[in-house]
């Protein structure tokens, strides 16, 4: 073998190597936290007869969620034992403050995006025992690299939010059948978080043919 063929069978045992390996590892898709995040989420369509108003995605940062997404971070950026325990200690305290959402939010007219507009267009809250739980703060989420690979069915159309909530007077979500609805005159796009595991559950209307 002369040295130009030395070296390009080189370079494709470079590129295969490189087209084997899946980045980051693991993956999103895998381990507990792909199991935490997708139990957790749900999506919901608008629909005004054939026409598509408006999709939310979102997903429950109950406290097993935060956890499991505070391991992923670890895993992926390298945190040593004592920088996970102190982001670990950081979700437990946002956790006793509230409920937390991580919603993805696309709607057909781009005015009818708001959700963090200090007058929305749109009512977010959470339904439960009767009650509703109107939400203290929704604000707009960077779309940043570690974003879109924690939550990959942010889509490139959709505004990613924040949604807080108090706690409900019965005490937090965790465990409990909830309803997360937006509303506002366009219709109300609800997702049932008491409905079986699953990004779209059978609760939620298919989109017309």
């Amino acid at each position: 073998m002369t040295a130009g063929q030395t070296a390009a069978a080189v370079a494709a045992l470079a590129l295969s190597a490189c087209a084997l390996n899946r980045a980051p590892l693991p993956q999103t898709t895998e381990g507990d936290w792909a199991v935490q995040r997708d139990a957790s989420t749900r999506r919901a369509f608008l629909y005004d007869g054939l026409n598509h108003r408006a999709t939310g995605t979102a997903t429950f940062l109950s406290p097993a969620v935060r956890e499991a997404r505070a391991r992923r971070l670890g895993d992926w950026f390298g945190w040593t034992p004592a920088e996970l325990e102190e982001r670990l200690a950081q979700e437990r305290a946002e956790a006793e403050k509230g409920e937390e959402l991580v919603l993805s939010f696309y709607t057909a007219e781009r005015a009818d995006d708001d959700l963090d507009a200090p007058r929305s267009a749109w009512r977010v809250a959470v339904k439960l025992d009767g009650t509703d739980v109107v939400s203290s703060r929704v604000t707009a989420i960077e779309r940043d690299a570690t974003l879109l690979v924690l939550f990959p069915y942010i889509g490139p159309f959709d505004t990613a939010y924040r949604v807080l909530l108090p706690h409900p007077p019965a005490g937090p979500l965790a465990g409990r059948g909830f309803v997360f609805e937006i509303a506002s005159a366009r219709g109300k796009v609800s997702m049932d978080f008491g409905a079986p595991n699953g990004v779209i559950t059978p609760q939620q209307p298919a989109p017309p043919p």
